[in-house]
C-alpha cells in the first residue's frame, strides 16, 4: 500500500505539472492570437484608409466619369486605356506667371507661408466659382504649382439644348 501511495502521488504531480504546461502553452497561445488579430485589424483600417485616400486622388485628379470607370470596373485589363470622344471640349489653364519669382522664404513672408496663403486663396476661389450653377459643367482636373487646370465639355449626361445661351459664342466673349 505504502508504493501505490507513492506512485499515485508521482502521478497526480505529473498530471498537475502537465495542465499547468498546457494551461501556459494556452494562454501564451492566446496572447499571440490576440497580437494577431490586433494588428490584422490595424492594417485593415490602414488598407481601409489608404483606399480611401488613392479613390480620393483618382476622383481629384480625373473626371468624375472617368474615375468612376476606372474605380467601379474590377475585372478590366491592367493595360486597358480609356478614351472618349467629345464634339466639343473646353480646356483652361489658369497660371499665375512668375509665381515662382513672387515666393520668397524670407521673414516678412513668414517663410514663404503667405504666398502659399495666397496661392491657395486664388485656388479656392476657382473651386468655389465651379461649385456656382451656371459653371456646373466645368470641371476641374488639377492643380499643379500655381496653374489651374479644368475642362468643360466632359460631362457625357450633359445635353446641350439649342436654346442654352450658356453655350452660344457670340464672337465677343
Amino acid at each position: 500500500i505504502g508504493r501505490g501511495k507513492y506512485t499515485l502521488s508521482g502521478l497526480l504531480l505529473a498530471v498537475t505539472a502537465a495542465l499547468v504546461f498546457v494551461a501556459r502553452h494556452t494562454e501564451q497561445v492566446a496572447r499571440v492570437l490576440f497580437l494577431w488579430r490586433s494588428q490584422v485589424e490595424e492594417q485593415r483600417d490602414c488598407a481601409k484608409d489608404l483606399k480611401r485616400r488613392n479613390e480620393a486622388l483618382v476622383y481629384n485628379i480625373l473626371p468624375p466619369h472617368v474615375a468612376a470607370h476606372f474605380m467601379g470596373n474590377r475585372n478590366r485589363n491592367h493595360d486597358e486605356l480609356y478614351s472618349q470622344s467629345y464634339e466639343e471640349v473646353g480646356v483652361l489653364f489658369a497660371s499665375m506667371p512668375n509665381f515662382s519669382d513672387f515666393y520668397s522664404e524670407e521673414t516678412v513672408n513668414n517663410q514663404g507661408l503667405e504666398c502659399l496663403r495666397f496661392l491657395n486663396e486664388v485656388i479656392s476661389d476657382f473651386d468655389a466659382l465651379l461649385e456656382l450653377p451656371q459653371y456646373q459643367d466645368i470641371i476641374k482636373i488639377k492643380t499643379i504649382g500655381s496653374t489651374y487646370m479644368a475642362a468643360s465639355g466632359l460631362n457625357p449626361t450633359r445635353q446641350i439644348k439649342p436654346d442654352d445661351s450658356y453655350y452660344k459664342f457670340d464672337g465677343h466673349t
